[in-house]
């Protein structure tokens, strides 16, 4: 994987622990409350558990998909090899190196986060 930076909504618990997952793996961690009109990243990766997704976050995501740039959604309850293969595949097909990972404050306390996660850092 090619990825290189990461932004991630500021004042966030999810967002903490995604940057230091980041800093383990090398990836540079950019804090950036997102608004509509940005295109400051290649792509979006949501990450949600069992499908549901916050109403705010899905305004993030539709927006991106309007505009027709890349997004990866992962269900971390969902298989991990088929995440991690999806999640990797789609870094490398769309070439993004500069994400935004989005998701809510609820899932870091759901241990398939760190499996996740984990699961990243060992294909990094």
């Amino acid at each position: 994987m090619k990825l290189e930076n990461i932004y991630l909504q500021p004042n966030s618990q999810l967002s903490a622990h995604l940057s230091e997952w980041a800093s383990r793996i090398g990836v540079q961690v950019n804090d950036h409350e997102f608004q509509m009109g940005d295109q400051i990243v290649d792509g979006l990766l949501l990450i949600n558990e069992n499908q549901d997704i916050d109403k705010d976050i899905y305004a993030i995501h539709s927006y991106f998909d309007e505009r027709h740039l890349p997004t990866q959604k992962i269900d971390i309850n969902g298989t991990l090899q088929v995440a991690i293969s999806n999640f990797e595949m789609w870094l490398k097909n769309f070439k993004c190196k500069s994400i935004f990972i989005i998701g809510s404050e609820e899932l870091i306390k759901n241990d398939n986060l760190d499996r996740f996660l984990v699961k990243v850092e060992e294909r990094f």
